[in-house]
This record gives structure tokens, sequence and C-alpha cells, in this order.
């Protein structure tokens, strides 16, 4: 066991990735007050998280994530005012998000992901009026995304939901927040369609090529944000570059109805990812603006129609997956879609052809004709079986008639002379006139 040692004049303490175990001193706070920046991540820590730290009055950024820390979340945040940065993810936090969390008016920074917290978002995160960054993935959190967090939560940039037990509807309100680039909403329950006014988010138009830095001067720590995003089909740690990714992640809910075209209107938008849902439609045809895509999942929905052409003049798109769907007709081979040589992106769409596909695209033709021949044959079978039916019906009704009066049958035998060469001229003149048809539909 390695136990963390105590340094009182100390003002920025991080022993961050070491092999640290045991709990943290339950003392700390009283010895180290002088504390501005407390980083203990990627230990062993085990235990609780001590109620001493509120003793640290200065301390400006506390990350305690990717530990073995137990217990319920405290509630203490009121004694810590000059708090900007909290992280605890990755340990086995419990309980709900504490009303107090959100206390310090600073605060931009706010990560309790990977963790077993549970209940509804709490009204009092309103309250986080500087929050940029909300990542609360990956625990147990229930109830629904609420709509005034495109009210309150207007300096958002990243939020991240994902893996927990949300339903409803994607509130529209969520299109308030003009500065967001990370909108992760997988894993959940989500219903009702996607919002068309996503489309409208200004801060995934803009191509930004600075460092994010946050707007409250000058800072007296080194602080490297760090958050994971599944792109590409893989989970992935961002970090220095975590600024730059522009990111939306909607897969495995229960979303209905179309893509709306808007949503094309994110020309920066790194990553789309729209999978296990059940949405309907077609790709939107103008898919192609959106030049910055790298990542585009659509699989496993209900989507119907053609590959749109647009989409080859994304150069950048490196991962493309738009299996089991109801898609149809020939895979594009020009420009990217060269590169997208493994079948699994395109397969479980039945009438898509094409490579890297094994179906050719002349059989879906062949079939068709071979169906056209069929249904010829269908029409022509069904012609001389109603003109045989039709033929005994009248002959029998007349035979019938002329037995009853022979004055009839005179008359009737001389008109059935002449009606009978036009008959046969007339049923000359039809056959002709179908084959001309058939000739026709086949070429």
């Amino acid at each position: 066991m390695v136990l963390l040692p105590l340094w009182p004049n100390v003002t920025h303490l991080n022993l961050a990735n070491n092999l640290f175990s045991g709990s943290i001193p339950l003392n700390i706070g009283h010895v180290m007050t002088k504390l501005n920046v407390l980083d203990l991540s990627g230990n062993s820590f085990t235990g609780s998280i001590p109620y001493s730290i509120t003793r640290v009055k200065q301390l400006l950024r506390l990350d305690l994530s990717d530990n073995h820390l137990s217990g319920r979340i405290p509630d203490w945040w009121y004694n810590l005012q000059q708090l900007q940065v909290i992280d605890l993810s990755g340990n086995n936090l419990s309980g709900g998000i504490p009303p107090s969390i959100c206390s310090p008016p600073s605060l931009f920074w706010l990560r309790l992901s990977r963790n077993y917290v549970y209940g509804e978002v709490p009204k009092s995160l309103k309250n986080c009026k500087s929050l940029l960054t909300l990542d609360i993935g990956e625990n147990k959190i229930n109830g629904t995304i609420p709509e005034w967090f495109g009210e309150s939560l207007l300096s958002l940039q990243k939020l991240r939901m994902t893996g927990n037990i949300i339903g409803g509807h994607i509130p529209v309100q969520l299109c308030q927040l003009s500065s967001l680039q990370i909108l992760d909403l997988s894993h959940n329950h989500l219903t009702g369609s996607i919002p068309s006014c996503l489309g409208s988010l200004r801060g995934l138009k803009l191509v930004k090529f600075y460092r994010w830095f946050p707007n409250y001067g000058y800072f007296s720590y080194v602080f490297t944000p760090k958050m994971e995003l599944v792109e590409k089909g893989t989970k992935n740690t961002y970090t220095f570059n975590l600024d730059q990714v522009n990111h939306i992640d909607l897969s495995h809910n229960n979303l209905l109805g179309e893509i709306p075209n808007e949503i094309t209107n994110l020309s920066a938008l790194g990553t789309l990812n729209l999978s296990w849902n059940q949405l309907s439609g077609r790709i939107p045809e103008d898919i192609g603006r959106m030049q910055q895509l790298e990542t585009l999942d659509l699989s496993s929905n209900h989507l119907s129609g053609s590959i749109p052409l647009s989409m080859t003049s994304i150069t950048s798109l490196s991962y493309l997956n738009l299996s089991h769907n109801n898609l149809r007709g020939p895979i594009p081979s020009i420009n990217q879609f060269g590169t997208f040589t493994d079948p699994s992106c395109f397969e479980g769409n039945p009438e898509l052809c094409g490579k890297p596909l094994i179906t050719n695209c002349s059989l879906p033709r062949k079939r068709e004709m071979e169906r056209k021949t069929e249904d010829e044959h269908e029409i022509r079978l069904c012609f001389f079986v109603s003109a045989g039916v039709g033929f005994v019906v009248a002959f029998v009704a007349t035979f019938i008639s002329l037995m009853i009066k022979k004055s009839w049958a005179y008359c009737c035998f001389h008109f059935m002379e002449e009606v009978g060469e036009r008959i046969i001229r007339c049923s000359l003149a039809f056959m002709t006139c179908l084959n001309r048809i058939f000739s026709i539909r086949r070429n």
C-alpha cells in the first residue's frame, strides 16, 4: 500500500496516474490549507471523499477521477466558492446529484460520469450558469432531459448523458445552446423525432482552429480536459484535442421519423451517429454539404431509397456504416467510396448492389425482365381463359334460344355469319396490338 504524503505549504498537488492506494487522508484539508489544485486521479484510492476538503477555501480544481472511491457524492460544495473544476468520474460513488454542487459561481467543468448516480437531473443545476461541460454519462439517471437546459445553461459546449435510462423526447430547447459542440445522448430510452432545429447549432457550423480556453481570465494552474467518446466504432479518450471535436451521437434509442434535412447545415460536424433507432425515410440528398464529416453511422434503422451521390463529395469521410436498412440501388464507387471495401458497411440492405457487396447490379435488371415476361404470360392466359368462358356461355345461351323458336334461328345464323367475320378481324388486330406492346416493354 502506497500512502499519500501531505505537505502543508504546497499549492498544487498533482499525483495523477500513480500507484497510491488506501484512503485519502481524512485530515488532508486541515494540513494542506493552501491548495489551489488537488489532482489524485488515476490511482487506487478507496473510501469516501474527506469532509476536511471543505477547509481548503482557495481550491480551484478538484480531480479525484478514476479511483475506487465509494459512498455518496458529498453535499458540502457551498464551502468551496472558488472551485472551477470538479471531476469525480470513474469511481463507485452513488446517490443523487447533490443540490449544492453548482454553488461555486465559476464552476465551468462538472464531470460525474461512470459512477452509480441515480435519480432525475435536479433543478439545482440551473445554478451552473458558467458551465461549459456537463458529463453525467454512464450512470443510472432517469427521467427526461430538462427543457431548462436550453434556458439556464446557455454557455454549455459539451453535454454528455450517454448510458443512462433517460426517456421522453429530445427537447427543442437544446437548440438554443448556440455554443454546443458535443451532444452525446446515446444508449438511453429517448423517443419521438430528431428536432430539425439541431441544424441551427452555430457551434457545429464553424470550424475552429484555435485552442479551447475558457473565459475566466488568467489560470494559475494547467488544466487538461478529458472526455470519452465513441468515434469510428471505438471508444476513445480525448484530452488536448477535445476542443476540436464536433460530435453528435443519438444512437441506441427509440427515435422515429426521418432524418431532418436541416442537419446538413452542420458543416463543421465531424461525427454523426444515429444508429440503432427506428428512423425511416431517405438519407438527406444534401448530406454532401457536411464536408468535415469523418464518421457517419446510420446503421440498424429503416432507411430507404438510394445512397445520395452528394455523399461521394465528403472527402474527409473515413468511417461509414449504412448496414441493416432498406436501401436500394447501386453503391457509389467514386471518390471516397472507393476506400470502403468492407462489405459489413453495407450488408443487410437486400436491394443494394455493387462493390464491395457480392450482389451484381445487373442481376436485379435480369430479375425485373423475368418478372415482366411472367406478367405478359399471365395477361395472355387471362385473355384466352376469359374468351373461352365467354364463348361457351354465349354458345349455350344461343343454342337453347334457337331450339325454342326456329324463326330466330334463321335470323341468328345470318347475323352470326356477319358478326363472326368481324370478330375474327378484330381478334387478329387485338393480338397484333398486344404483341407490339409487349415488344416495346421488353426493349
